[in-house]
């Protein structure tokens, strides 16, 4: 019985074929959303645990993406690890595997084997391109998903050179992640609805990274009939000095206009017609932070984004990393923690970002060493 302040999916259990980060980091959330995940490694270990600094043989980011994980090291081309695989399979509510399309299949691993044996199997698989296609064989990384989806280029056009831009952070990875545990919590919820059937949830990395950072880009190939209006590229992004810093922000309205032009001591702005309404202000937006910083360049970021708060400017310095860490509504929302661990230390997390009401979430526990949970699975399955 899942008690009201239990964490929402309390009683579930995950196997987690998957290695890198978009798989693991799906498997992370389910996890700290009450899941049991079982990480099955291949012999060799998740290539994560080869990524530098380390606290002894943890990774750091190994640790971001597989906190409160259970590890087990198989290998599925071993008939006795085959069947371990296949009874710890035949036991879960959720598999998660980032394999090439079709190897689950070869390894006896896949769906259609599995869900006749366990009909309310939820299968969730990350590829690259899709379980089908020209590309369906092909690799893919984060980097190679950033080049084709256009981005990239986009970004480049607000530089001199033009050249690319990439993002610098495995977002593509993670965005896959976010959106298979969307899809995962969706078929659990079919699942209730439907008499306990369950089913497969694929997302591809091309299709998740396009469908979330294509929709600003692609407004000039929305409508599509000839004679379609079309605007000219807006940097809408521009971090503007202070005495001591930067500050980054965004005006809309006319009212955060003025607040900006008084905040800046450029009340004097107030009236001009390049910045008149808010789409003079937006084609204009290059012209409009050059002038603001012109006044803010003679005050401090603290008075800055104190004034901005005051006229009701959503503005706010551009921190360091650490500076993030000693914001104070950071830790006043207790955005990051720290878990003391008695082998590797104090280990810095980040929180599970959605609040419940009622639903408790409880994140305890570091990333597993390499299976270090192998005895107490295999003593399960006996």
């Amino acid at each position: 019985m899942i008690e009201p302040k239990d964490a929402p999916c309390k009683g579930l259990r995950v196997i987690e074929f998957a290695t890198m980060v978009s798989g693991p980091f799906a498997g992370q959330m389910l996890c700290d959303l009450g899941a049991e995940v079982i990480k099955i490694e291949p012999a060799t270990g998740d290539p994560m645990r080869a990524m530098h600094p380390k606290q002894g043989d943890l990774p750091a980011f190994f640790q971001q993406v597989n906190r409160n994980k259970k590890s087990i090291a198989l290998d599925l081309k071993a008939e006795t690890d085959k069947a371990t695989a296949l009874k710890l399979c035949l036991e879960a509510d959720v598999i998660i595997e980032n394999f090439r399309p079709g190897v689950m299949d070869r390894l006896g691993l896949g769906y259609e084997i599995l869900s006749a044996r366990n009909p309310g199997l939820i299968f969730a698989s990350i590829t690259g391109f899709g379980s089908d296609g020209p590309y369906v064989d092909r690799p893919a990384y984060d980097h190679v998903i950033q080049g084709m989806c256009g981005v990239m280029d986009d970004f480049g056009q607000y530089s001199v050179s033009k050249e690319p831009v990439p993002i610098r952070n495995f977002l593509v990875d993670k965005i896959a992640s976010t959106t298979l545990t969307q899809g995962v919590l969706a078929a659990l919820l079919a699942r209730e609805r439907n008499g306990g059937r369950g089913q497969t949830v694929s997302v591809s990395l091309l299709e998740a990274y396009a469908a979330l950072m294509l929709p600003a880009i692609m407004i000039n190939h929305t409508f599509q009939n000839e004679g379609a209006e079309r605007i000219r590229k807006i940097n809408m992004y521009h971090p503007i000095r202070t005495q001591d810093g930067f500050v980054i922000g965004h005006i809309q309205t006319d009212t955060q206009f003025e607040g900006m032009c008084r905040t800046a001591g450029r009340e004097d702005l107030i009236g001009d017609i390049r910045f008149k309404d808010a789409w003079s202000r937006m084609s204009n937006y290059e012209s409009l932070w050059s002038e603001m910083e012109v006044g803010t360049l003679k005050k401090s970021t603290k008075t800055i984004v104190e004034s901005a708060a005051k006229f009701s400017v959503p503005l706010a310095p551009v921190n360091t990393i650490t500076e993030f860490f000693n914001d104070p509504q950071v830790q006043f929302n207790k955005t990051w923690f720290d878990i003391e661990d008695p082998e590797y230390g104090t280990i810095r997390n980040l929180c599970y970002p959605v609040r419940f009401g009622t639903s408790e979430i409880k994140i305890e526990k570091r990333a597993p060493r390499f299976s270090e949970h192998q005895a107490e699975i295999l003593k399960e399955g006996q």
